[in-house]
């Protein structure tokens, strides 16, 4: 390539070293030093936006450009050096490189390019491909090619010969097997591109393209495949009795692989727009359109891929079966009856034939992919269609006798279960118990199928269970993936509930079996730990069964028949669970299980949610039958025993194990429903617990690290204690134990509690009186702990937070403020006479400003900071968290505090405003907790009833700006909005104070920073103009001020951006501008806000819709000046919006 320039070209050494280097270069220096310089020389003009801002220095206001190398005066100049490069470099680091960068370049910049430059463009990429392919690795031919056909894509209704690209590729595969099979690499590419979302800007202008694509491009490329597929078949089949020669033979191997693996894309093609991301594996059907009926409804279509499957090599034969999954998956509406019929059944001899010879099945793949076609093949297709056909009943047959070999082959495919317990349940859910000896329709089979199944699948998880557990199997134990047990185990109860009759004796007798083994062994006297241990693990099994079965009950289906072996279930479960107890409580050893355990906790659940509704239960035969069997009458029985087990857990584990947590759960279940609490309240159980609920005993209230568990425990028995009118006797009674320990600790010097176990009791203490204060949620409730805190008792809190020597018991502390200042639910909305909004403000404000002083009297001395998150940010967090619930929980008048001489509002300000001031703005990014803590202090201080109460000076407003600036790329949009929402209070106090002619600080700090308003105008601009953010609307209400305060800068600006765009862009443009800078009198209204909002809106869509994505100033190419300015004044209205606009900038200039 000439470079048409005087400067020194790059040579390709270099290139491809800078390439190497800012790809797998281990420095960090080294990395960058590579990126800037291959910036210069192969631009985007797209990717460093945010260096047109500057730095942060707000006295930078010069404009900033990017240096690029001469030669390149735009897109086009930029993509033929690419190209270039990518034709003449074979490094597979600089082609992956270069790569990227122009597919970042077409992106976004294409649309500038003449349509010789996008031919010329596309065709080299072709070349590339149709040269280079043979040197290169399939994935760079994959990014070349998807590049490829992102050019394609945006050149289809502009370019008339882009859709013979498609055509073109066709060509090529013609040449040789070995472009065959090149062609088929670049259709999957071009395939996966087009069916790849690209970024919401794009989406309409994608869909467009995409429609045509489909109905047309597509069906070809999938019949080209089909094609590929039936000729390299042929010639593979023939080989023994042709000519063909090994390396033949090959090829038409990789043409057939790469065949099916195409086929399987086009298949998979989002054929109707959703992209269901989210959606379930086996119940997504395929929406192929009816117009490719002509190659599929075709005589033997299936016949290629069950013949190939059995002649096939294990690598080939589990792609066809893979395709064979995608066709199954076909939805039903596509196939005419008679069509449909037919296919059905050749789709299950198919699977018969491969099922009853046991073609293929050695190897895992082929295996895996069998199940799941059967998944999905019932999931699809009823197979009402062939019931009365022999091959049904053979389907049947062949597939019972496939899944009872598959369910001993757990630890060779274990996914492989799901797949086809999802077969039988499908099946089950639509056999009529009443058809069970029908022969006709294979009734007889599905009734003796179904308990095989349960109890086949049962007895090979207890055989994989007691292989693993005693070390005789490396594989994963089933029992610790919780979530996929439960799946399955879904899946074998719904099998279970279509013939529960015969279904559920199964899991009993099952369970009954291992459960009098499991006491005989106990009660022999000679008890081996590691038998104990296994038995117990298996024992699992059956009790997630029976659990699983009582929670598949579906009311309006169950019969009083059902509903009483679901109460012998619940009874047998709980006479193992007692055993277990007694076991737990005895001399033996050996650790208990936990996955049986679970198992118990599971089966407690699911026989409350089926039995004891929130809406009310309704008396059905299991109460009846319970009462024989552990004499539990009603419900009120259950829930007592559940509490019961509950309780026990807590005293039994660990508060770091699962079954902890899964209690504690359960516990918080049971107090959070209307009905539930009511009837857990009225216990004997739980009134006992209320006034012992602190005991030693449970474990997890042993330890200090478990903040979540000690919540849920605590937040559970204060809805019970309040759920109904507590007297203040009852109240007195439950915080007993917490008033001895507090009265306790206030009596200690402060050297007693600095001591260790101290510290702990403190930690325990406050972190409890949390939990249980965030579960109240009414006033008369919060007055009752208010009294109960203040005055006396609140001081151990005060005492808390100056213990600088451990920063947990501060945060612990200071995070009880945070919640009993919190106004949760109106909570705290005292009486007009009430005096005690104002002391919790005092009390919060006395505790933030010990803390603070601390922090910052340790920043001054320079101590050593460990961990600045732990020791600093997190205590500076919950200070601003403190800070902004008081401020806009608004139960206490601070405007009236400094008339009457309370220091508390101007000590909060200051310390926090200190504070404030005291971290990098760096930090907001580099910790998102902190960053949340931050903009939400800010916006509640800034907001237009506070902000003249903030003593804000030069230092803290400055560096409010840089936080907002700094917020404004932090990953939670709703941060942005917030920093957003500052500026906009900022600038719109100083507004109303300057058109009022009133002085205030705010208008002095405007005022005399001008250089701020002048970097953030320029900032919000370029994100407005440069990026597409979701939150436009919070970037336009303080642009809107920013331009009111300086309109000419803003015109200035934006017509400096204009300059450096394409000729071919800046025409419409200028009209997008025209129309946002011109839409409103730029005077402080809400109704020009409003509209400046709207016309924001318009601009987003204008540019969208014409594919304006603006580039970067680059030294190479700026254009002829635009008079914007000229432009826009022309079409405003003149007198009252310049005389105010002369009025801002007079008193600006003031």
């Amino acid at each position: 390539m000439d470079f048409a320039s005087g400067e020194q070209q790059p040579t390709l050494e270099q290139l491809d070293t800078w390439c190497k280097q800012a790809m797998s270069s281990p420095t960090a220096e080294q990395r960058e030093e590579a990126e800037r310089r291959l910036r210069y020389y192969f631009p985007t003009f797209s990717e460093t936006l945010a260096e047109l801002s500057g730095s942060h220095e707000f006295s930078s206001g010069q404009e900033r450009v990017l240096t690029v190398f001469p030669s390149i005066k735009g897109p086009a100049d930029a993509a033929r050096l690419m190209t270039w490069f990518l034709h003449q470099s074979s490094e597979v680091f600089s082609i992956t490189y270069v790569v990227r960068r122009l597919r970042t370049l077409v992106l976004n910049h294409l649309s500038v390019m003449s349509s010789s430059q996008k031919i010329e463009l596309r065709n080299s990429l072709f070349g590339a491909i149709r040269n280079k392919y043979a040197s290169m690795p399939a994935f760079l031919v994959e990014d070349i090619s998807r590049t490829l056909a992102l050019i394609v894509m945006f050149t289809w209704f502009d370019i008339m010969d882009s859709q013979d690209t498609i055509d073109a590729i066709f060509d090529l595969g013609k040449e040789s097997d070995k472009h065959a099979v090149l062609a088929l690499q670049m259709m999957r590419a071009f395939v996966g591109e087009f069916n790849r979302e690209l970024p919401s800007k794009y989406i309409a202008r994608q869909r467009r393209v995409v429609v045509p694509f489909r109905d047309k491009q597509l069906k070809a490329i999938f019949d080209h495949a089909l094609n590929s597929m039936r000729e390299a078949i042929s010639v593979i089949n023939g080989a023994p009795d042709s000519h063909s020669t090994s390396d033949e033979v090959a090829a038409k191997k990789m043409i057939l692989s790469n065949a099916l693996l195409l086929q399987r894309d086009c298949l998979g093609f989002d054929f109707i727009g959703l992209a269901p991301d989210d959606a379930s594996d086996e119940a997504v059907a395929i929406q192929i359109p009816s117009t490719w009926k002509d190659i599929i409804q075709v005589d033997n279509f299936l016949d290629p891929y069950f013949n190939g499957y059995k002649y096939s090599d294990p690598s080939i034969s589990s792609q066809f079966v893979e395709v064979l999954v995608m066709i199954a998956s076909i939805r039903r509406s596509f196939y005419m009856e008679s069509v449909r019929v037919e296919f059905v059944k050749r789709m299950s001899a198919g699977i018969v034939e491969i099922l009853s010879g046991a073609i293929g099945l050695e190897d895992v793949e082929n295996y895996h992919h069998l199940c799941r076609l059967l998944a999905r093949f019932r999931c699809i297709h009823t197979l009402i269609e062939i019931e009365d056909s022999p091959v049904y009943r053979e389907l049947l047959v062949a597939t019972e006798s496939f899944t009872m070999t598959g369910l001993t082959l757990w630890e060779w495919s274990a996914n492989s279960i799901a797949p086809l317990l999802t077969f039988w349940s499908k099946v089950a859910s639509s056999h009529d118990s009443r058809d069970n000896s029908n022969a006709d329709i294979a009734g007889d089979v599905i009734a003796s199928s179904l308990p095989r199944i349960v109890r086949e699948y049962l007895r090979a998880m207890i055989h994989a269970t007691s292989l693993v557990v005693s070390g005789d199997s490396v594989a994963d134990n089933p029992l610790e993936n919780t979530d996929a047990l439960l799946d399955n185990m879904a899946l074998v109860a719904n099998i279970a509930r279509s013939s529960y009759e015969v279904c559920a004796p199964v899991a009993i007798e099952i369970l009954r079996e291992m459960a009098a083994e499991y006491q005989s062994m106990l009660n022999s006297g000679a008890v081996n730990d590691d038998t104990v241990s296994v038995l117990e693990n298996q024992l699992a099994w059956p009790v997630y069964a029976v659990s699983q079965f009582v929670g598949g009950r579906q009311p309006y289906k169950s019969l009083p028949e059902d509903d009483r072996l679901d109460a012998e279930m619940f009874a047998t479960g709980l006479e193992l669970d007692r055993l277990v107890q007694q076991r737990l409580q005895s001399s033996i050893t050996a650790p208990a299980s936990e996955a049986l355990e679970l198992a118990f906790i599971q089966l407690y659940c699911n026989f409350r949610t089926s039995y004891v509704s929130e809406q009310g239960y309704k008396a059905t035969a299991v109460f009846a039958k319970l009462s024989s069997f552990i004499g539990i009458n009603d419900s009120t029985g259950v829930l007592d025993l559940i509490l019961q087990k509950v309780l026990f857990n807590f005293r039994t584990w660990q508060s770091q194990s699962g079954v902890m947590q899964r209690s504690l759960q359960l516990f918080h279940e049971l107090t959070t429903g209307y009905v539930s609490v009511r009837q857990v309240a009225k216990l004997d159980t739980m009134k006992l617990l209320l006034v012992n609920h602190s005991s030693d005993q449970f474990q997890f209230l042993r330890t200090i690290d478990v903040y979540k568990q000690r919540a849920l425990y605590y937040g559970g028995l204060a809805r019970v204690l309040f759920t109904s009118d507590t007297s203040a006797t009852q109240f007195a009674e439950f915080m007993l134990p917490w008033e001895r320990v507090v009265d306790e600790l206030l009596a200690m010097p402060d050297a007693q509690l600095a001591q260790e176990t101290v510290r702990a009791e403190l930690l325990r203490t406050l972190r409890d009186l949390r939990g249980f204060l965030a579960a109240i949620t009414s006033k008369v409730n919060y007055q009752m702990f208010f009294e109960w805190m203040c005055p006396a008792r609140i001081q151990i809190v005060h005492r808390c937070v100056q213990m600088a020597a451990d920063t947990r018991v501060q945060v612990a502390a200071l995070k009880f403020i945070d919640e009993f200042v919190y106004n949760r639910t109106q909570r705290l909305n005292f009486d007009v006479s009430s005096a005690n909004g104002i002391l919790i403000f005092r009390e919060a404000s006395k505790a933030m400003w010990a803390y603070g002083s601390g922090v910052l009297e340790s920043g001054r001395r320079g101590a050593l900071v460990r961990d600045i998150y732990k020791d600093r940010y997190k205590g500076v967090a919950v200070c601003f968290s403190i800070l902004t619930r008081l401020v806009a929980g608004k139960y206490v008048a601070i405007g009236v505090m400094p008339l009457y001489g309370d220091e508390a509002l101007d000590n909060a300000y200051r310390v926090v405003l200190e504070l404030l001031k005291q971290f990098p703005v760096a930090d907001v990014i580099a910790y998102p907790k902190l960053g949340k803590a931050t903009m939400a202090l800010l916006e509640v201080l800034v907001a237009k009833s506070n902000v003249d109460l903030v003593p804000l000076d030069g230092a803290a407003y400055e560096h409010m700006m840089r936080l907002c600036v700094e917020a404004f790329d932090h990953a939670e949009t709703a941060v942005s909005s917030s920093a957003c929402s500052v500026i906009d209070n900022i600038l719109t106090a100083a507004l109303e104070n300057i058109s009022a002619s009133k002085q205030s600080r705010v208008v002095d700090l405007v005022q005399q920073r001008k250089d701020v308003v002048v970097y953030l105008l320029k900032t919000m601009l370029n994100i407005v103009l440069f990026e597409d953010r979701p939150n436009d609307w919070s970037f336009s209400r303080p642009l809107f001020c920013l331009i009111v305060l300086d309109r000419d800068l803003a015109l200035q600006h934006t017509s400096h951006v204009v300059q450096y765009q394409p000729t071919e862009r800046r025409d419409d443009l200028v009209v997008a501008l025209k129309g946002l800078l011109s839409a409103t009198e730029f005077v402080l209204s809400t109704n020009n806000r409003d509209e400046f909002t709207q016309a924001l809106s318009q601009y987003r869509r204008e540019v969208t819709s014409k594919n304006l994505i603006l580039m970067v100033p680059t030294t190479q190419t700026l254009g002829a000046p635009v008079d914007l300015l000229a432009s826009v004044d022309g079409d405003a209205s003149a007198g009252g919006e310049g005389q105010q606009r002369n009025d801002n900038e007079e008193a600006m200039a003031d």
